[in-house]
Formats: structure tokens, C-alpha cells, sequence
């Protein structure tokens, strides 16, 4: 640690120069990170939320949502069933509202819920959906766009009005903000296509123990029992934007590696005239080895932990502007995995030090 620290107080341009490409490196790996991670909670966050242990949805949906259409009355089929706590319907379509005062649409998604059922999203303030005539619950992304409680938005096309009675926060589904309202409400907005029951929802919501919700396809014919994760991971381009994103962010760590060890390995060519002295002086190969690790562990930590500071400092700058979310969890595996590649890219200096000769590296640098 003494050779490590040492030399790099004598060449302090040079390893701040590298510390500034490992915190370029790793600031943009959280920061792509964060980004994957606002993008699937905003795809995802209003499914997470729902207080349910299953959805029932129609056989031919492929766990997709909007391909699902499922009668309003097997929920009471369901709710017979032994092992079975609560089945209630749920619907769920993309829509576009005009905002008061407004002409330009925002898109929403509209979650038609039985009032005073399973969901009932957390209020920031106002009152639960159904509390009043044509009454929904917002989500906070609208009330940043100047809708209030008492306002009135218009669900287009039909150009159906809704009074806002409540607010709600952190309820996105496929980066839109949900509208709570009611299902007789929603079922209006949305009637029953061509082929489908006339009393059409979306889903069933379902809790209950595990020989219940298994026993439901056996009971109700032409449906299929989706955990929550199947529902998420079937949302048209989540997996894909996920692998797109995971695949960018382990590259960007190889890149780092690669950096890291090429910058190392320059390092250890030019020393190769002072390594060969101290160890023809009797210093052992550990011990350089021992001082290489060290020079590597600090800079990369410290570029790490730069990278995760300007990451979370983004946060703080961006707001609400983009999907923006920081993960710890994220945020220390990334970290941790690029200090193994970090340690990992030196091998070539490694095995360049283990091996020098110093008789040879001597007469060279002479």
C-alpha cells in the first residue's frame, strides 16, 4: 500500500486522469441504470400496486392486457370457489384526456375499479373514487399539468367529463398516468366488442391460497391465472426495452474494463526499469503485485462511488422530466461488478509483473 500510495502522489495527473475515465465510465452505467429502472416502474408500477395474489385474464390473451376481455360475472364464479378470499373485476385500457382549459390530449391509462374494493390507491389528498357523481382518483403526474381536485377532464372520444375527487401518486402503467374510476364507468367508455360478453372487463382480480387459484382454470373455462410478473413481462416492449438497456450497461462495464486494464498495462511497460531494480534489490513479486491491486481498488472505488454521486445528483436535477429512478439494489450490483472487472483487467500487468526479469529490464532501460 506504502509503493501504491506513494506513486501516486508522484504522479498525480496522470491517475486523476484515469479516475476521471472510470467516473465517466461508471456515472454513465448508474445513470442508463436509473433510466431502465424509471422506464419499467413506469410501465409497471399501477400492476405492482394492485392487492392482488393472481389476475385472470382470457386464454387467448397471451398474458397481454389489452387482448384480454373476461365476463364481469365470473368473478362471482370464482369467488364460490374453495381457497378463494376475494375475486372482484378490474378494467384496463389506454386512453387520452383533454385537461381543463386545454386542447392538446394527454394520454392516460383508465383503471375501471369496484369502489371500495381491492384496489383503492393510496390518496394524497381528496376523496376515494365513487365518493361523487362521475368521481376518479388522478395521479400526481396529472396534477403536475394544473389539474386540481374539483376539476373536470374529458375522456376523448366520447368526450365523457370526469370529476377529479382524489389525487394519488406513483400509479403509472405503460408510462401514462392511471385514472381510478368506476367500473360501470369504465365499462361505458369501453363497451363490449364483437365476440365479447356484454358485461366485459379486463381481468379478475383474485386472492386466495394456492389450491384455489390453481383450481380456477378448471372451473372457469377459456381463462388463464397470470401472477402479476407474467402480466408486467408481457407488456408490449417491456422485456425487450429491458434487455436493450441490461445489454447496453454490460458492455459499457467491459468497456470500462478494458479501459482500465489498457491504461494499467502502459503503466506497468514504462515501470518495467524501476520494477526490475526493486527486484534485484530482493522486493517480491507479492508485494508489487500486492501494490498494483491497491493503485486499481482505489481508483476504481473512488470512481465508482463519483459515478454513483453524479447519478443521484441527475435524480435531484432532473425531476420528473424523464423516468428517472434510482435503484441500491441496481446501484450496488453494477458497482460491485465494475470493481471485479476493474481488478480482472489488470491481469495482463499482473502476469507482466510476476514475470519480469531484473538483469533483463535493467540492460533495456540502460
Amino acid at each position: 500500500m506504502f509503493l501504491a500510495l506513494r506513486e501516486m502522489r508522484h504522479s498525480k495527473l496522470r491517475f486523476a486522469l484515469i479516475t476521471l475515465v472510470i467516473v465517466m465510465v461508471s456515472s454513465l452505467v448508474f445513470i442508463i441504470a436509473a433510466l431502465a429502472n424509471g422506464l419499467s416502474e413506469g410501465n409497471t408500477a399501477a400492476i405492482n400496486a394492485l392487492d392482488a395474489d393472481r389476475m385472470v385474464v382470457s386464454a387467448s390473451s397471451d398474458f397481454q392486457l389489452d387482448r384480454s376481455a373476461v365476463s364481469a360475472a365470473v368473478a362471482n364464479d370464482i369467488g364460490t370457489l374453495d381457497g378463494i378470499d376475494t375475486a372482484e373485476p378490474i378494467g384496463i385500457a389506454a386512453g387520452n384526456a383533454r385537461l381543463p382549459e386545454g386542447e392538446n390530449l394527454v394520454s392516460v391509462s383508465l383503471f375501471g375499479i369496484v369502489p371500495d374494493g381491492l384496489v383503492q390507491p393510496r390518496l394524497k389528498s381528496g376523496e376515494e373514487v365513487g365518493a361523487t357523481a362521475n368521481g376518479v382518483v388522478i395521479d400526481q403526474t396529472l396534477a403536475d399539468d394544473g389539474v386540481g381536485i374539483g376539476d373536470t377532464i374529458t375522456i376523448v372520444p366520447g368526450d365523457v367529463e370526469l370529476t377529479v375527487a382524489g389525487i394519488t401518486e406513483n400509479q403509472t402503467y405503460r408510462i401514462a398516468p392511471v385514472v381510478f374510476l368506476p367500473i360501470e364507468l369504465f365499462q361505458q367508455l369501453h363497451p363490449a366488442q364483437p365476440g365479447e360478453p356484454d358485461d366485459a372487463v379486463t381481468a379478475i382480480l383474485v386472492n386466495g391460497n394456492t389450491a384455489g387459484l390453481a383450481a380456477i382454470p378448471e372451473a372457469v373455462s377459456d381463462v388463464d391465472v397470470a401472477t402479476k410478473q407474467q402480466i408486467n413481462d408481457n407488456i408490449p416492449g417491456e422485456s425487450e426495452q429491458n434487455s436493450t438497456l441490461l445489454m447496453i450497461q454490460v458492455f459499457l462495464v467491459i468497456i470500462a474494463a478494458g479501459i482500465i486494464a489498457a491504461f494499467f498495462y502502459i503503466l506497468t511497460l514504462q515501470k518495467m526499469p524501476e520494477l526490475g531494480v526493486m527486484k534485484a534489490v530482493g522486493t517480491g513479486t507479492g508485494y508489487l503485485v500486492r501494490s498494483l491491486v491497491a493503485q486499481v481498488l482505489i481508483l476504481a472505488v473512488a470512481g465508482v462511488l463519483l459515478g454513483i454521486s453524479i447519478a443521484d445528483t441527475l435524480d435531484l436535477v432532473i425531476g420528473g422530466a424523464v423516468p428517472y429512478s434510482i435503484s441500491a439494489s441496481r446501484m450496488a450490483l453494477f458497482g460491485a461488478l465494475l470493481l471485479v472487472m476493474a481488478i480482472g483487467g489488470t491481469l495482463l500487468s499482473l502476469l507482466r509483473v510476476a514475470r519480469v526479469d531484473p538483469l533483463d529490464a535493467i540492460n533495456k532501460a540502460g
